[in-house]
């Protein structure tokens, strides 16, 4: 039939038409059918998006022997499946003058690749079933349906985000794939000042590791007081903790800011005095080699361990610096009882990240006894109220296979988040003040170089221009436009009001 209608002029069009349609409608019904399981599962979201892929891809290459054109009707009928915001919504806010605007939602599409790329490269127990050779190959597929993925901002938002927290907490698979990873971004088109950013990570990781080679070699010999390795003693009935550690324990991590691009908002938390001794000393080190620089301290990025022993057992408990502060409230009294409110003096935490930290000491999900119990108990954080009184769980352990085991290590970190709130939102209405700047610069770019041009053509420029990185809503441009406009970077046309002319 195909080569019967490719004979006659136009003849295929309807073909076109027809297989566009098809894929489209057939994509979305998977993707609808099986909406349940892949919204909450980035593995097989992706692997529903790739059989789908090689299924229609499949159908070009038997029926219409993989004629350009039929590729190219493949490719437009998959992007809007990939695109499509039916099913997995986004919603970027966008605050201006004090009033929250909301955007046109979006395909989640580019988070849940940025989240399975995390569990491919991440220490996980999928990471961990897979050869390298597979990680690379898994990889290279989500760079595939990456290619059909129209805001490739989203994924970049957030598979930096993933990227600074395995950095941070060391838990990447395997550091070449890492590695590698930014490379093949870059192979695929993506942004140059964003993979530039992220390679640039990755150099402050190893001049770290040489930073913290030399801190050990001039404390050889000396012993340093760290929020690492405390452990709790009972006795007569009465528990307390002390602490020892030597340079060792010490693991500096200076990030640069522009590359890891840091929100402003400092959180400041009640650092035990161990700790607090500690700060002078690096600064006084890292000062002496680098001179004229300043460090500014982020212990939301901050992390430890910390070793837990009571009758039950002994257990080394990784921790935030923020679990760490609010945790030690209990040094000198471990079996005392402690209102919310002396907590959030003790800690000097802000409100929402005390709750949430005290939440992940006392409903932590893969635990089955609980670090700290509480009284009364009530169902979310932010039920806390001020008197809710917090105490040491004298039973705690680490169970396994029904079994208690007497030693053990346990994350405590989990998925807690290594960003506040705020952060998040800051981030959120980054990537859309990122847009209209992108979009701005793109349109003086192309007026530079049109001097004159109408806005149909504008417009076809400038989405060739970002469709690396967003597709921008047409709102948006007409937006840019009238204010480029108004502060006299481009003007109309007297007599065509649809054309613009570049005012040098």
């Amino acid at each position: 039939m195909f080569s019967l209608m490719d004979k006659v002029p136009s003849g295929i069009e309807p073909m076109l038409k027809d297989l566009e349609d098809h894929i489209m409608s057939a994509g979305l019904a998977d993707m609808v059918a099986t909406a349940e399981t892949i919204t909450s599962d980035s593995e097989k979201y992706v692997e529903q998006l790739l059989t789908l892929f090689n299924r229609f891809s499949r159908l070009v290459k038997e029926a219409f022997q993989d004629d350009p054109r039929f590729l190219t009707a493949r490719d437009k009928a998959y992007k809007a499946v990939v695109n499509d915001a039916t099913i997995f919504k986004l919603e970027l806010p966008l605050k201006q003058k004090g009033v929250g605007l909301k955007t046109q939602p979006e395909s989640k599409c580019p988070e849940l690749l940025a989240n399975y790329c995390d569990m491919l490269l991440r220490k996980t127990p999928l990471s961990k079933k897979l050869t390298s050779e597979e990680i690379e190959a898994k990889l290279k597929e989500v760079l595939l349906v990456l290619k059909y993925v129209q805001n490739k901002d989203v994924f970049m938002r957030y598979h930096k985000a993933h990227l600074t927290r395995r950095l941070i907490l060391d838990i990447s698979a395997d550091s070449e794939i890492e590695e590698n990873m930014v490379e093949w971004l870059r192979e695929v088109g993506m942004p140059a000042d964003y993979v530039n950013k992220l390679a640039r990570m990755f150099q402050d990781i190893k001049v770290s590791e040489d930073l913290n080679q030399s801190f050990k070699e001039m404390h050889k010999h000396n012993r340093l007081a760290l929020p690492v390795g405390a452990r709790r003693q009972e006795n007569s009935g009465k528990g307390r903790k002390t602490l020892h550690a030597s340079a060792d324990s010490v693991n500096i991590k200076i990030l640069n800011a522009g590359a890891w691009s840091r929100s402003s908002e400092k959180v400041f938390v009640s650092l035990p005095t161990e700790l607090e001794d500690l700060i002078p000393e690096v600064e006084d080190f890292y000062k002496k080699n680098h001179s004229g620089r300043k460090l500014h301290w982020h212990h939301l990025m901050s992390n430890g361990i910390i070793t837990f022993k009571n009758e039950v057992g002994q257990y080394d408990l990784e921790v935030t610096t923020f679990q760490l502060a609010v945790l030690f409230a209990w040094n000198q009294r471990p079996r005392e009882r402690i209102s919310f409110e002396n907590l959030k003096l003790a800690s000097e935490l802000p409100d929402a990240e005390l709750r949430r930290t005290l939440w992940s000491l006392v409903a932590f999900p893969k635990l089955k006894r609980q670090v700290l119990s509480y009284d009364p108990v009530v169902t979310s954080p932010k039920d806390f109220a001020e008197g809710t009184l917090f105490y040491v769980n004298q039973e705690f352990s680490l169970i396994k296979n029904s079994k208690v085991q007497k030693r053990g290590k346990i994350n405590l970190i989990g998925r807690l988040q290594l960003t506040t709130e705020r952060m998040r939102e800051e981030e959120n209405e980054g990537i859309v003040q990122l847009r209209i700047l992108r979009t701005q610069e793109a349109i003086i770019q192309i007026m530079k170089m049109r001097k004159r041009i109408n806005n149909a053509q504008l417009q076809t420029e400038l989405v060739e221009i970002l469709k690396n990185m967003f597709l921008p809503q047409k709102k948006m441009i007409k937006e840019q436009i009238e204010w480029l406009i108004d502060h006299k970077y481009i003007k109309r046309d007297e007599t065509d009001l649809n054309t613009f002319i570049y005012m040098a």
